[in-house]
């Protein structure tokens, strides 16, 4: 039988569960001027920022909007009065251009940043009490801090100003769920890959530290480069290394020589962009390469 103490937890533990989803159930239909729930979040963006202003501590409520297909970042930005710091922190995107449409976006009513950790080291790093991150929503250890903008250094890395290409070929095969080659099962590809010659110089994408030089599984010979703000990228089925574990490398510097190592159909690279350890999907709009 389950005592009095445990079944108050459990009701408590439902009850916050029901209150967080309740919290996120609030859909914005549309991105008109004259929807009801854009009305309300422009008000509440504008009070709050006079709240943070004064020193003082708003409420946060998140709201959900699923995008349809003309929009982009900048409109959801312009219509909720929000910033882009705001909203792809929250979202976890990895540029400017990581939308599509059914896109279910969590909007908060509140400028800040979404910071992936542990609450107190985070709370610590940005002299803040544990009680000023909130949880975000249906991520694990994703902390919502008001009134914080994101350093230059970010916003580089999130405009696609940090990173090139690290081939020239044509793209074989994009980001997002594919028929696995060899089990024809579906399957989630968690990069691109970009159809070369064996032996086409491969080239660091953004400036860093290479990580790792080595087999990797199904990447076969790969290179693993960490940047700034969290992110790192991966290249495989390479043929050759040109690069150690452990060196300095500058954008568009040679690394390796691409192959067909691992599990490869044909000669090409397998790139991958990744932030605080997930994959996120690689652009280059605005590249030289």
């Amino acid at each position: 039988m389950p005592t009095v103490r445990t079944t108050t937890l459990l009701f408590v533990l439902i009850l916050s569960y029901a209150l967080s989803a309740t919290q996120t159930r609030t859909y914005i239909q549309t991105l008109a001027y004259s929807d009801p729930e854009i009305k309300k979040i422009r008000v509440e963006v504008s009070q709050n920022l006079r709240l943070i202003a004064d020193g003082r501590t708003p409420t946060i409520k998140w709201r959900r909007y699923k995008l349809r297909k003309k929009d982009n970042f900048f409109q959801v930005m312009a219509r909720t009065s929000l910033n882009h710091d705001t909203l792809s922190s929250v979202n976890r995107l990895a540029s400017l251009w990581d939308t599509a449409a059914g896109d279910d976006w969590l909007v908060p009513n509140v400028r800040g940043i979404a910071v992936y950790g542990v609450r107190k080291k985070i709370a610590a790093q940005f002299n803040r009490s544990t009680e000023d991150l909130t949880a975000v929503p249906g991520a694990q250890n994703l902390w919502f801090i008001t009134g914080l903008h994101f350093e230059d250094s970010e916003k580089e890395f999130f405009s696609l100003k940090a990173f090139i290409r690290p081939v020239v070929g044509k793209l074989t095969s994009a980001f997002g769920v594919r028929k696995d080659p060899f089990t024809e099962k579906h399957r989630f590809h968690r990069g691109i890959d970009i159809g070369v010659p064996v032996g086409t110089p491969v080239v660091a994408s953004a400036s860093g530290k290479v990580v790792f030089v080595g087999k990797r599984g199904g990447y076969g010979k790969a290179v693993v480069i960490e940047h700034r703000n969290g992110y790192q990228t991966l290249y495989g089925h390479l043929s050759r290394y040109h690069v150690k574990k452990g060196a300095q490398v500058k954008q568009g510097q040679k690394i390796a020589s691409s192959g067909m190592t691992g599990r490869a159909t044909g000669p090409h690279v397998h790139f991958e962009v990744r932030r605080q350890g997930h994959a996120e999907r690689p652009n280059f709009h605005l590249t030289k390469i």
